[in-house]
């Protein structure tokens, strides 16, 4: 995950006024029995008011989410996924039982059924080290919290893509720099390097108000400065 430094003096790209979330959700089209998670893909972008076009991709994140209640081989269904995903599943979910495991209550509320996981999140180089990746998750995240008890996380399956700046040490460096920003959110180390966020609680929302300004303040290049048509297709 990028934009986990310390946020950078340099103006942002664009103004954020052009900044627009995009949820796509893919699921079955015919229920096959077996619960198949869903799928959202959140798209961060920067926009053409007057067209509506594209014009600028700054960032992305993938998530999945599953019932476990009504997922028959939920472990199974979730391991065939991804690596960060089968990574996440067989942490959370007791083979054993082939249901969360019961330790999985002092992490998140019981009381909803969903279960949330984040299976991908990449910020466009030029848009790195302004804060900004955080805050826009945290607000994908917010907008798939209903019915869900927590969100799952597990940032060492992640991959920069090249020529990320947050990576250029290494990964025990990136990776360090990714847990720095999620604690931020509120997530906490489950175990075999998967952290959770409870989302039964305020945390998420305390830290948008607390965070939402940070992008917000920083310089940006003036809309009337900014080329409509850059990036578009």
């Amino acid at each position: 995950m990028a934009s986990t430094a310390e946020p950078s003096a340099q103006p942002l790209p664009a103004a954020l006024s052009r900044l627009r979330l995009t949820h796509t959700h893919h699921a079955d089209a015919f229920e096959n029995g077996h619960g198949a998670p869903d799928l959202w893909y959140v798209s961060a972008d920067i926009w053409n008011r007057e067209s509506g076009a594209t014009v600028e991709h700054v960032a992305s994140f993938e998530f999945a989410r599953v019932e476990p209640f009504e997922t028959d081989d939920l472990l199974g269904v979730l391991d065939g996924h991804s690596a960060s995903l089968s990574a996440m599943a067989r942490a959370v979910i007791d083979p054993a039982t082939d249901d969360l495991r019961d330790e999985l209550d002092k992490f998140t509320e019981p009381i909803e059924p969903a279960l949330l996981f984040l299976t991908r999140a990449q910020v466009q180089p030029s848009w790195q080290k302004h804060g900004l990746g955080p805050v826009l998750a945290a607000r994908a995240i917010r907008t798939l919290r209903p019915g869900c008890r927590g969100i799952a996380y597990h940032p060492a399956s992640f991959t920069a893509s090249p020529g990320d700046p947050d990576d250029e040490e290494g990964p025990p460096v990136a990776i360090t720099a990714r847990l720095k920003a999620w604690e931020r959110i509120g997530f906490r180390h489950y175990r075999n390097g998967v952290f959770v966020l409870n989302l039964g609680t305020t945390a998420l929302d305390d830290f948008l108000k607390a965070a939402s300004n940070q992008p917000a303040n920083a310089p940006q290049v003036r809309e009337a400065h900014y080329p409509s048509g850059r990036g578009t297709t």
